[in-house]
């Protein structure tokens, strides 16, 4: 099936079609060229629907300024060295902190133990005490139960 595009004939004027051939009684159609009169469709529901959900993304994280990430940057500028939140790639880690990241990881506090305020308080209410259920909570397959 052939694709159906604009033409213009300087005698007759603009006609759609799928050859430059002029419609207009007894034209020759020597004078007819091709023109973009119509706007080819950029745009779609589904590009529209997520312009929406990047907007919102945008607006709900206070990002508005994107750009393109390199190597060690944010995908946002503004934020990232202000706040001391930047990514740390490769030996930046060593630069910034003087030691790599398994020297980081030795010298980080007991996460596990004593400066762990959530086993701490799973510890308090006695959520990680292990305990048997009381008897009526055990459950059998139906051949383990003596018949009466």
């Amino acid at each position: 099936m052939a694709v159906v595009k604009e033409w213009e004939c300087a005698i007759h004027g603009v006609f759609a079609s799928t050859h430059p051939i002029c419609n207009g009684l007894g034209c020759d159609s020597s004078y007819v060229k091709q023109v973009f009169i119509t706007p080819p469709n950029i745009g779609s529901a589904s590009t529209k629907r997520f312009d929406a959900g990047i907007r919102k993304s945008s607006d709900m994280y206070k990002i508005n300024n994107f750009k393109s990430a390199r190597e060690g940057e944010v995908s946002f500028g503004g934020r990232d060295t202000a706040s001391g939140l930047q990514v740390l790639w490769g030996d930046d880690v060593k630069r910034t902190f003087g030691t790599d990241t398994m020297g980081l990881a030795a010298a980080s506090p007991d996460t596990l133990g004593t400066n762990n305020g959530m086993k701490q308080a799973a510890e308090t209410l006695g959520i990680t005490s292990r305990t048997l259920p009381p008897a009526g909570e055990t459950t059998a397959h139906r051949s383990e139960i003596p018949k009466k």
